[in-house]
């Protein structure tokens, strides 16, 4: 069996779909159906249950997903050995990045590109880092940028910056008033003083969600949501037009914006951020990949 046998069956696994395996992997999906029946015809038993929705797995298919995966992975590293023992720059890199990256990523990638041209360069944006986070572990990307804790032990990262989130409040809401017209610099206030506020949250599916109603549970009530969002822009918006309360980073608020929110500091360890380049320990990272570690950093 061939290693694109191997990456169809894989493929299919993982999405749990022929039509969207086909898809992801760019193949007609009745030439898909073709190489995983060879597949099985070799093996001699089936490797998916084709009688459930979505498709499953057989026994005999977990034990082939696994070592193929496997397979699949030295593969990978022997290609990027390769490519650094030829002193090759034509070697693939593939990196993730959330709204986390926005700061420092295009900038990186600029710099990245200028110093190896011809790089086999992919880059794909993921509104939730816990996906990201999802996708590195999966083989998917090589850099992903995530925020500290992560949840998988096989990850490694270099620290890249320390983030801290404010409270953001319409600059028409009376505690901003009050803070303007004392001239305070650095304006602080307490989360039970706005029990009453709306406020703009994140999704239930993104990574910040569970440490903000953390942080509501330690202030002793739950929040009146308004809106639940996944990007920092959407919630900066709605506060600037007036509207309710939301957590944000500076470097998050829109120029045109900037002049109506006023940032509180909140007086909470859990709004402090430190935003990571994170990879496998177990991949071999490329010379390119160790190269745009070194870049990002520098920023």
């Amino acid at each position: 069996m061939s290693l694109k046998q191997m990456e169809c069956v894989v493929a299919v696994a993982k999405l749990r779909s022929f039509t969207k395996a086909a898809a992801k992997l760019k193949v007609a999906q009745p030439s898909l159906s073709q190489s995983i029946q060879a597949v099985e015809k070799q093996v001699g038993v089936p490797l998916f249950d084709r009688s459930t929705f979505p498709i499953t797995l057989t026994h005999a298919g977990e034990v082939y997903v696994a070592k193929a995966n496997a397979i699949i992975e030295l593969y990978k590293d022997l290609n990027t050995q390769m490519c650094d023992v030829t002193g090759s720059d034509k070697g693939p890199l593939r990196l993730g990045f959330s709204q986390t990256g926005y700061q420092f990523i295009p900038t990186a990638l600029a710099k990245f590109c200028k110093r190896f041209p011809c790089a086999d360069l992919r880059v794909v944006q993921v509104f939730s880092t816990l996906k990201l986070e999802k996708m590195l572990s999966e083989g998917d990307i090589d850099i992903a940028t995530l925020v500290l804790p992560l949840s998988s032990p096989e990850i490694d990262y270099k620290i890249i910056k320390e983030d801290q989130a404010f409270l953001a409040l319409p600059i028409t809401h009376p505690l901003s008033q009050k803070a303007i017209r004392e001239a305070q610099d650095s304006p602080s206030v307490s989360l039970e003083e706005l029990k009453e506020e709306r406020f703009i949250l994140p999704k239930s599916t993104q990574r910040s969600r569970p440490i903000f109603d953390e942080i509501f549970r330690k202030a002793g009530f739950e929040p009146k949501i308004f809106c639940e969002t996944e990007t920092f822009d959407i919630a900066n918006a709605i506060v600037a037009s007036g509207v309710g309360a939301c957590f944000t980073l500076p470097q998050f608020i829109k120029e045109d914006k900037q002049d109506k929110v006023v940032l509180f500091h909140v007086d909470e360890p859990l709004l402090a951020r430190t935003v990571v380049l994170a990879y496998r320990k177990d991949k071999h990272l490329s010379k390119m990949a160790c190269e745009f570690l070194t870049i990002a950093r520098s920023l």
